[in-house]
């Protein structure tokens, strides 16, 4: 089952409320008699169970967390009330532990890099099956001599999108939508595509995208994406990953937690054969 949440993150978060949770103990400890020790439990079940709510896809967690039993101890000297809240917490604390340590087993979660590769792509999932010895004969040294409109419309086609806008000299991408899958969520996506005819060298660089050489920066600039993807028929030169690093870094620290992916000859002729568009 998938979280669309990073791994970390939850974990991070997890392990807050656990300190959170010892803390409660804790207090408990330092003053035996104060009753206001349940309303400090009571705020930290609140956050806890609002953020299970918020990030966990079914009611296990929550569930787990509120009604798994337990047998409670007996402190000497210590209020009936305090002493119930100091069971009820140490029980939680120990099944946020568990919940914790099996996060992994149970859930898929948002990739944790700034790279996704086409196979990480749900709506290419197809290509994950391809051995890249099936398109030898139409991939040479890197590169895929197929026209940019014909691999456009078949992309359009592969990941459902209906609209395929006309190419003009000042567009930010050539195709912008929301029906590509990553991680089994539609995201929205800007994509950039590169033909035989606008790389003259072997390697595509940011100054083949665009008529200025700007595309990259430009589309790159607007932060309507959660994905960005490059394709192009030739590899890829170093200075568009290194582009690409850079912008969606800022973007990330600006609160879009968004990813590119880099689709170059091999992988594009891949897809199509996938998709049954080669022979």
């Amino acid at each position: 089952m998938k979280i669309h949440t990073l791994s970390i993150d939850i974990k991070e978060q997890l392990l807050i409320f656990i300190s959170e949770g010892f803390s409660i103990i804790e207090c408990a400890f330092a003053d035996r008699n104060d009753q206001k020790i349940f309303a400090l439990e009571a705020v930290w079940i609140t956050k806890v169970i609002g953020y299970f709510n918020d990030v966990f896809p079914t009611s296990k967690e929550t569930n787990q967390f509120l009604h798994t039993p337990y047998t409670g101890l007996i402190y000497a000297g210590m209020d009936a009330v305090v002493q119930e809240v100091v069971n009820r917490t140490d029980n939680r604390v120990q099944i946020l532990e568990r919940i914790l340590d099996k996060l992994d087993i149970y859930y898929q979660f948002e990739p944790e890099s700034l790279n996704l590769v086409v196979q990480d792509i749900d709506s290419f999932s197809q290509v994950r099956g391809v051995n890249h010895r099936a398109v030898e004969g139409h991939v040479h040294n890197g590169f895929f001599n197929k026209d940019e409109e014909s691999i456009k419309r078949a992309f359009a086609e592969i990941i459902g999108e209906s609209f395929v806008p006309n190419d003009h000299g000042g567009e930010t991408e050539d195709l912008y939508t929301s029906r590509i899958r990553l991680n089994g969520q539609r995201v929205r996506t800007s994509i950039i595509f590169n033909g035989p005819g606008k790389v003259r060298t072997s390697q595509t660089r940011t100054k083949d995208l665009g008529a200025g050489g700007d595309q990259l920066e430009r589309m790159m600039r607007t932060d309507s994406s959660k994905l960005y993807i490059l394709q192009s028929v030739k590899p890829i030169a170093q200075d568009i990953v290194n582009t690409f690093e850079v912008f969606i870094k800022d973007q990330r620290s600006k609160g879009n937690h968004c990813y590119y992916c880099i689709i170059d000859g091999q992988d594009t002729a891949e897809i199509l054969y996938a998709y049954g568009y080669l022979d």
